[in-house]
């Protein structure tokens, strides 16, 4: 509530009051909003507000596992169903649920989240921190958000974050397609976060292996310590990065909560990626599909094999 009180709306007035990178944002994701109203997304009420909040007042993000099995802890709520994250708006609360779970024998990890959707509940503002992203950025979380007030399922945040992130891209690139510059700055954004994950697959895949074999939770942080640091140091370096966006990385305290936490946003990207090919790359009949009939495609024998 004390988010939602904070927030400004974007009166005439206050838009002209914005600097000049703002109002191109805020242009720019106006923009973003109708062309996914156009391949079908739900026509958003957020965004009429703008909220100042920087890095440091951001939603907190809680995503724990055991220190030997890469299985997500999760949560039940109203609404949301079960999910395996659980979301602060105040960071000390984040850090401090983050220590129990820590001091139970978890793998916890809390991480920012400049950017949320109340699924349609509540009109959402915009931090005007994201007004001054990238073009491409900014048209991404903004179809990606915007997919969530679109379909939802309860109890599946691998599904919904995955659908989100892959109809954002695609659509992303869409909307850019006229763009020369932004295209292009916007291959290079997911050229690299196609190789990340790669990375990150291969990691999970390779630790799959390890936990299969040790006896206990301390075990398996000890003998996964030599992973991490071929994944962050060699492995890392190896890649043929086009940008700086995953420079961090080799200083990211790794664990499997850190893991789970980015799989939930690509585990299905194969499945959709294989359903698009079936309806013949036509993302206005992808999403169609979705919100007539929400959930993943597991029957499709192109998934299948996708998955395999």
């Amino acid at each position: 509530m004390r988010y939602l009180l904070d927030r400004e709306r974007l009166t005439e007035a206050r838009v002209a009051a914005l600097p000049d990178a703002e109002r191109r944002g805020l242009d720019t994701l106006r923009r973003a909003q109708a062309f996914g109203e156009s391949l079908g997304l739900a026509a958003s009420t957020s965004y009429r507000h703008v909220i100042d909040r920087d890095s440091d007042n951001a939603v907190r993000v809680v995503t724990a596992a055991p220190a030997d099995r890469l299985e997500p802890i999760t949560w039940w709520f109203p609404v949301t169903g079960r999910i395996s994250y659980r979301g602060y708006f105040d960071a000390d609360r984040a850090r401090a649920f983050a220590d129990e779970l820590a001091a139970a024998g978890n793998d916890a990890y809390v991480r920012p989240a400049v950017m949320y959707s109340t699924l349609g509940w509540f009109d959402d503002p915009i931090p005007t921190q994201v007004l001054r992203w990238p073009a491409t950025d900014l048209v991404d979380v903004a179809l990606h958000e915007q997919v969530h007030e679109t379909v939802f399922v309860a109890g599946d945040p691998d599904y919904n974050e995955a659908l989100a992130s892959f109809v954002a891209r695609r659509a992303t690139f869409e909307l850019l397609e006229d763009d020369a510059e932004q295209r292009e700055q916007a291959r290079c954004v997911y050229a690299d976060r196609s190789r990340f994950v790669a990375l990150l697959d291969a990691l999970y895949g390779e630790l799959e292996t390890l936990y299969a074999r040790v006896d206990s939770p301390g075990e398996a942080r000890e003998r996964r310590k030599e992973v991490f640091a071929r994944y962050q140091g060699p492995l890392f370096e190896e890649q043929p990065w086009e940008s700086d966006r995953y420079a961090s990385f080799p200083d990211v305290p790794l664990s499997n909560g850190y893991l789970l936490a980015r799989r939930t946003y690509t585990q299905l990207g194969p499945c959709l990626e294989a359903e698009l090919r079936e309806l013949g790359g036509d993302l206005r009949a992808f999403i169609a599909a979705h919100r007539a009939s929400p959930g993943h495609r597991a029957e499709l024998p192109a998934c299948r094999e996708s998955a395999s």
